[in-house]
């Protein structure tokens, strides 16, 4: 019941985000190459905090794993606990600065909105997940779910940037990459 409210609470929050914003455009449409090259680097950038993310977690989890094997003392696992949520808020921090162009089309921008929003809950709710590692009110069950919950919308996050990556012609149907992508990095 509760992964199905906080499922119901990050589409809503993504159905009132691209509801607020502003969809007039100022700037002149980009063209297909720009629009491209937008998509890879928010790919890109993503794909940089996921990294760091996974880093992170797998720190933690070894410092979880070594405390219960009595191989690190209440006080480092504490300071591996404050590390962790600290670099989850910086994830989440740095997920939010990400810009999404304005001259993108209006597909592609709700798109990456979208997956923005979905990657802030991810490393959100690894920050809730991490504050309760310490706190005896916080079952093992609940923090399962709440990283539970924060894979399934780090996974909704991707599945949108993929999308937007798909549309734009940067992968295929199939995820692989295409003959375009590689002029854009190029």
């Amino acid at each position: 019941m509760k992964k199905v409210l906080l499922i119901a609470t990050l589409m809503l929050t993504v159905i009132l985000s691209a509801c607020s914003n502003n969809h007039s455009t100022s700037s002149a449409p980009a063209s297909e190459e720009e629009v491209q090259e937008t998509v890879q680097n928010f790919y890109n950038e993503m794909s940089k905090l996921d990294e760091l993310g996974k880093s992170s977690l797998a720190e933690f989890n070894e410092a979880i794993a070594a405390y219960s094997a009595g191989e690190l003392s209440d006080r480092q696992l504490e300071k591996k606990i404050n590390e962790f949520q600290k670099t989850a808020t910086d994830l989440s921090n740095q997920a939010e600065k990400v810009k999404i162009s304005s001259s993108l089309p209006e597909d592609i921008r709700k798109l990456l909105d979208e997956s923005k929003i979905a990657f802030q809950s991810a490393y959100s709710l690894k920050e809730q997940a991490s504050q309760g590692a310490d706190s005896a009110e916080v079952t093992a069950e609940k923090f399962e779910e709440l990283n539970q919950n924060a894979d399934v919308a780090m996974l909704y996050g991707i599945s949108k940037l993929n999308e937007a990556r798909e549309a734009t012609g940067l992968i295929d149907s199939d995820g692989q990459s295409t003959a375009e992508s590689e002029k854009v990095q190029e």
